[in-house]
Formats: structure tokens, C-alpha cells, sequence
């Protein structure tokens, strides 16, 4: 919707609220003006006890009275006339004397007998539907004005909102409704905001999946192809020299498939999805293990163990920490280049173990870490392939230590390296 131009929404929720208010205010103004005929001395009540006691006192002195009714004329705006016993004009304050004389005391008003004979007449002030008719348009035309702000206030986080959830129906995943209101309308436009973020993220990680597991499958079926080309023609020697590089290949596939299977159980079902075998468990040996993995897998990498004294056991799975421990030290090695070495060190700390793999590399930028856990996302995707991954594995290693009731976390700085904390409670907390 255009700044200049409003919706249907708008002019419906303005109409009902300018009739709404000028109810409210002809309702107000109905039993204000009830309530004030009701009070002071010129309701009937009071009209009756001045009679009794102040018009009863003067009927006998008609200039005397005529003063008084003069006085409450100019006092409070009301006109009163005084008749006697026959109906004749006693007194009067009326602007138009003839007319009151002529009434004969039944003039429009509130009449109260009086103690010695004769009728007091308050009169009425006459009926001019003039008057009440701008006088309801006046309010109406206040109203109005005044309703225009209140309604737009009400209406554009709503039509932001549609026109937002139009654009994010229709493919446009940057679409926002930037709704700066308060209250409830601000929390649901915030929400939006961010479910829209998320979906936003959600579709990139995928299209980046698609991107990076072609990128990976594209090398080693290549290799297989051109295996099976040189069985074809009967070149055994150079097929049996690709079909020996097509085993690891296989391996890194079977892994890359895992790995993708792995990540959408874990986002479908979280942490849960994960089946632990959990068992006391010492980590140092779990580490042991892991960097006699890495360095059989990585020839000529310096890995620097140090595992500390005294550790406490913990509640876990041994076979998921090493595979977290693996994928950590695997990425250490991707983006850090030899002769640098990577650390993996496990100490104690109150109440848990903390395991820490640190890496000498390009580091991280600052705006990638908060992305870092997000399935698919790499922080260098200019890597090629053997180095550059899917962007799963810190994701695995994530949900393996929810899954244990630990954290990871991680520190790090372009040029200088990377430290990924793990910190898993001990079995006794």
C-alpha cells in the first residue's frame, strides 16, 4: 500500500470508529445534559422548594418578585413568570412579556403551585432542531479530524504487515514489514520480521546444499566415469589407477551423505533425534582416539595433544564425541595450512570437561560467527573442493553436545586462528 492511498481496511476501521466515538459523545452529552437538568434550582425539585420558599414569600409584592425573577434571569439563564389564582400575569422575567401574559400559565415549562394559591412557571427554552443538527455535525466534523491519526496509527502496521506477507508469498525472501509500533501490533510485526529472516536463511542454506554437494559429487563422479571409459576400451593399467583414487572417493560420499542426512534429522526432531549409548565415560581416552584418527587421515599435519590430569568422568556417548571430536579437528586442518599445528587440549573445570580443538589459520570474520552453527554455511566458500565441505559438520557437532547437556562455543580472528570450546558436565551434576 502507497503512503498516499488507503486500503479498504483503512476507511472501514475509520468509519466505525468516527460513528463509534459520535455515539459515545451524543451518549455523553445526552446524560451530561440530563445530569445538569437534573441538579441546582431549576430542576422541578428545586423549583418547588423556591417557590415554596422564596416566590411564596413575594406573590404578595409582584415588584419585588419581578426583581427576583430578573435576578435569577441574569444569575442562571432561566426565565420564570408568576400567576395568580386566575391565571393572571403576576410577574415575570420573560424577554417577551405579551407572550407570557398571554399564556395564560400554560406555557411550555415546569409549573409548581405555590403555597397561597397561584402557579410558578419555569419556562422552557424553546426547541430549535437548527441547532442540534450542527451541533451533531460539529461533532462529527471534531471527530472526524480527530479519528484520522488514531485510525492510521491503527491501520498501517496491519497493511505493512499484508503487504509484506504478499511479497514473501510471491518469492521476495528480503521482504520485512519494518513495523516500529507498539504493543501487540509491534510484537507481531517484529515476529514476522524474524520468521521471515529465518525462512530467508533457511532457503539459502538449502540452495547453498544444492550448490555444494554438486560441487562435491561433480570430482569423483567424474573419475568413476573416466574408469569406466578406460575398462571399456581395455586400458586396464590407467583404469586400475583411477579405479584405486575411486575408493576414497566413494568414502567421501558415503560421508557427504551421511552428513546431509544427519543435518535434517537433527533440524527436523533437534537434539532429541540423536540415539545416545550414553555410559560413563573418560575423555581423555575419547581424545586419544580421536587424534590417533586425525593424524592417520591427515599425513604430515602436527597435531599437539595435551590431555590434563584428573579429569571427571562424564555421562555420554562415546562414539558421537568422537565423531564431534573428529569433525572440529577435520575443520581445524581445512583452514589452517601445514606446518602450523593443531591443538586439541581436554582440562577440568568445576562441575565439567572442557575440550578445546585451536587451529592456527585464515580465522573467522566477525560477521560469519554468528552464522557459523547454521546448517550449510562456510565461512570461505572459494575453497575447493577437499577443503571446503558442505557447512555440516560444526552443525553435528553442535547438536551432539546439546544432545549431552553441554555447549560449544567458539573464539576466533582473521589471520590468527580459531578456538572451538566444548564444555560437557561432569557426571556427577
Amino acid at each position: 500500500m502507497s503512503r498516499r492511498g488507503h486500503g479498504p481496511l483503512f476507511w472501514r476501521v475509520y468509519l466505525h470508529g468516527v460513528l463509534l466515538l459520535l455515539v459515545v459523545a451524543v451518549a455523553v452529552g445526552g446524560v451530561g445534559f440530563a445530569l445538569r437538568r437534573g441538579s441546582g434550582w431549576w430542576s422541578e425539585r428545586g423549583a418547588g422548594r423556591y417557590a415554596a420558599e422564596r416566590v411564596g414569600e413575594l406573590a404578595g409584592d409582584p415588584p419585588r418578585l419581578a426583581a427576583e425573577l430578573s435576578r435569577v434571569r441574569e444569575a442562571f439563564g432561566v426565565e420564570a413568570s408568576v400567576y395568580g389564582p386566575g391565571g393572571a400575569l403576576v410577574a415575570t422575567s420573560a424577554r417577551d412579556p405579551a407572550a407570557a401574559a398571554r399564556a395564560d400559565g400554560r406555557r411550555r415549562g415546569w409549573t409548581v403551585p405555590l403555597r397561597g394559591g397561584g402557579t410558578l412557571v419555569v419556562h422552557s427554552p424553546p426547541h430549535d432542531p437548527a441547532r442540534g443538527l450542527l451541533f451533531i455535525g460539529a461533532v462529527l466534523a471534531a471527530l472526524a479530524v480527530a479519528s484520522y491519526p488514531l485510525t492510521r496509527a491503527i491501520v498501517a502496521p496491519v497493511e505493512r504487515l499484508t503487504a509484506a506477507a504478499r511479497a514473501l508469498g510471491a518469492g521476495d525472501l528480503a521482504a520485512r514489514a519494518n513495523v516500529r509500533a507498539h504493543g501487540e501490533l509491534g510484537e507481531l510485526g517484529r515476529s514476522f520480521d524474524e520468521m521471515a529472516a529465518r525462512l530467508e536463511a533457511l532457503v539459502r542454506g538449502e540452495r547453498e546444499l544444492l550448490a555444494n554437494v554438486s560441487h562435491e559429487l561433480r570430482t569423483p563422479l567424474a573419475r568413476i566415469r573416466v574408469a569406466l571409459e578406460l575398462a571399456a576400451e581395455g586400458d586396464a593399467a590407467r583404469a586400475r589407477r583411477y579405479l584405486g583414487e575411486i575408493g576414497q572417493d566413494l568414502a567421501e560420499l558415503d560421508a557427504l551423505v551421511q552428513d546431509v542426512l544427519d543435518a535434517a534429522r537433527l533440524e527436523a526432531r533437534g537434539a532429541a533425534a540423536l540415539r545416545l549409548d550414553a555410559g560413563p565415560l573418560d575423555l581423555g581416552e575419547v581424545a586419544r582416539a580421536a587424534a590417533a584418527r586425525f593424524q592417520g587421515g591427515h599425513e604430515g599435519r602436527a597435531l599437539e595433544l595435551d590431555v590434563a590430569d584428573g579429569l571427571p568422568r562424564v555421562q555420554g556417548d562415546a562414539a558421537l564425541l568422537r565423531r564431534m571430536l573428529d569433525n572440529l579437528l577435520d575443520n581445524a586442518a581445512k583452514y589452517s595450512e601445514p606446518p602450523a599445528p593443531v591443538r586439541l587440549s581436554v582440562r577440568a573445570e568445576p562441575g565439567a570437561a572442557v575440550m578445546e580443538v585451536t587451529d592456527r589459520g585464515i580465522g573467522i570474520a566477525a560477521d560469519d560467527l554468528p552464522r557459523l552453527f547454521t546448517p550449510f554455511f562456510r565461512t570461505d566458500r572459494s575453497r575447493e573442493r577437499g577443503t571446503g565441505g558442505t557447512g555440516l559438520g560444526l552443525v553435528l557437532a553442535r547438536r551432539v553436545a546439546e544432545a549431552h547437556g553441554g555447549s560449544i562455543s567458539v573464539e576466533s580472528a582473521p589471520g590468527q586462528g580459531s578456538t572451538f570450546r566444548v564444555r560437557l558436565p561432569s557426571a556427577g551434576e
